[in-house]
């Protein structure tokens, strides 16, 4: 019998080591051949260095201490993030899950039991002199322990598919808990540049508003010397409150962009004041790496999350054709069982078992290779998602860098139309002071200032903005250690200890036996 054992598991052993694992075996797909990103008649972007990589916070290129000090607020605390950082602790978890081939389980149990003599002819004995002895059912109490073991050889691999697929699963997970790090910062950024911005707006239109006054001013004092007309009064009066109403929208536009700075920091808005961002303190790149598409594939955390989810989903091929196969494995359980407690652990109340289980699928076959061939469609949809969120990346690309290119040719004109604008100005009022000249050119001139000054803010505010579109790119999470690294969460925070009630005494209670 211990001979027959023996053979038993060394058979087994042998199996194991000739089988393969189901499936297909996943490749990574091949880099893209493009070699750039301008399409034909693609205007250049002098700040673009193609083929250098970014090192380090992208952000820090703008050379602004209140955007990173703002950046890392959010990063600590922004609610999105955590949750990502928490849903990467549970695909891990997880993989420790599904881990261990062999288990093992321990049952103990008291039972009381009624034997039903009568159903097995027990009921009634004769008895010399013509008496029956009758036999009422007896009632004991059974005490049992236990322990139960199982070990699974998974000769074909499905175990080992499974396990893959969970970790590519928590892979894919990772990445977008880095592409949720890297939005974040992108949303800091673009958020900071939007208040710097309206700020600036702000400004420019306050200024405006001050040379209208100046106007009123010089039309009023032409009136009492009798150079002007009341209209003329009127007209410039007018056109200071037109000006003036052009800020309180900006002053609402920019408390929203002030109160979602807040959400982002992950703070109510009457707990969170953000710094003094300034437009002409936010230093703008001259040189901006852009990695090849070649390297752009192996860096973007979106597109290193749609390959890990094709690695999942090649894998789950397997899991699923695991189930065409036989499933071999070892059982064993021990026993201590006995009508007294002080009997439950002797010798003789010991029972065991040994040996192997197999299971094969007879019917029902159709069925699971319909599930494989949903498997492979499952597959071929994730190869599809795959290649269309590389696309999406070289396209996020070459827009940044054409809006790049456009606001270089929008900032130097609208600098020039500014420049042209002040002057004029100032030219047709001396020309009114002097009495030369109506009071409308000077009007007109001043509209040609005031749009050009705001133009110019919202240019500045604009190249900023396609400067970090570019960068957040073109950039990847370059230090996963200190930003997505997750920690656990408190659970006393969240949910409150439920009771908790043991017997005093195991045994408290029971009925002795009979």
């Amino acid at each position: 019998m211990r001979k027959t054992r023996l053979f038993l598991l060394a058979s087994l052993a042998a199996l194991t080591a000739a089988c393969t694992t189901v499936g297909p075996n996943f490749k990574a797909p091949a880099p893209p051949a493009a070699q750039g990103y301008a399409m034909s008649g693609d205007q250049p972007a002098a700040e673009a260095r193609l083929g250098q990589r970014l090192a380090g916070d992208w952000w820090a290129l703008f050379q602004s201490p209140e955007i990173d000090q703002t950046v890392r607020a959010a990063v600590a605390g922004n609610h999105n993030l955590e949750a990502a950082r928490q849903s990467l602790l549970g695909a891990r978890d997880a993989i420790d899950a599904q881990a261990a081939r062999a288990s093992l389980d321990a049952n103990a149990q008291v039972q009381e039991t009624r034997v039903n003599l009568s159903s097995f002819g027990f009921s009634q004995f004769p008895l010399p002199g013509g008496q029956v002895l009758t036999l009422s059912n007896p009632t004991f109490t059974d005490y049992s322990f236990g322990l139960t073991g199982h070990y699974d050889f998974d000769l074909f691999g499905q175990r080992t598919r499974e396990h893959e697929r969970l970790l590519a699963a928590a892979e894919a997970q990772g990445y977008q808990t880095d592409a949720a790090y890297l939005t974040l910062t992108a949303q800091v950024v673009g958020q900071a540049i939007a208040i710097a911005g309206l700020k600036a707006q702000i400004q420019a239109a306050e200024e405006i508003t001050r040379s209208d006054q100046a106007n009123v001013d010089l039309a009023t004092k032409a009136f009492q010397l009798g150079g002007g007309t009341r209209l003329d009064v009127a007209t410039v009066q007018t056109e200071l409150s037109a000006d003036q109403a052009q800020i309180t929208p900006l002053r609402q536009q920019l408390a929203a962009a002030r109160h979602a700075m807040a959400l982002l920091v992950g703070q109510p808005p009457d707990g969170f004041t953000p710094p003094e961002f300034d437009l002409d303190r936010i230093v703008q790149p001259t040189a901006v790496p852009v990695e090849l598409p070649s390297e752009l594939v192996r860096d973007r955390p979106d597109i290193q999350a749609a390959e890990a989810q094709l690695h999942a989903a090649v894998a789950q091929i397997g899991v699923s054709t695991g189930d065409l196969y036989p499933k071999i494995g070892l059982n064993a359980n021990i026993a201590q069982s006995a009508l007294h407690p002080q009997d439950l652990f002797g010798y003789g109340a010991t029972g065991f078992s040994i040996g192997p289980s197999i299971s094969y699928p007879l019917l029902g076959r159709a069925e699971v290779k319909a599930k494989v061939r949903m498997s492979e469609d499952t597959a071929r949809q994730a190869y599809a998602r795959y290649q269309q969120v590389v696309l999406s990346a070289f396209v996020q690309v070459a827009d940044a860098l054409q809006a790049i290119a456009h606001d270089d040719q929008l900032l130097a004109q609208s600098q020039s139309q500014l420049a042209s604008a002040s002057d004029a100005l100032r030219l047709q009022r001396l020309r009114y002071q002097d009495g030369k000249s109506a009071l409308l050119p000077v009007l007109d001139n001043q509209r040609s200032y005031a749009r050009a000054s705001i133009a110019v803010v919202r240019a500045k505010a604009q190249r900023l903005q396609d400067t970090a579109a570019l960068l957040y790119a073109v950039s990847r999470n370059w230090n996963p250690l200190t930003t997505t690294e997750p920690q656990r969460t408190d659970i006393a925070a969240i949910a409150e200890p439920g009771p908790r009630k043991w017997p005093q005494k195991l045994f408290e209670g029971q009925p002795k036996a009979k």
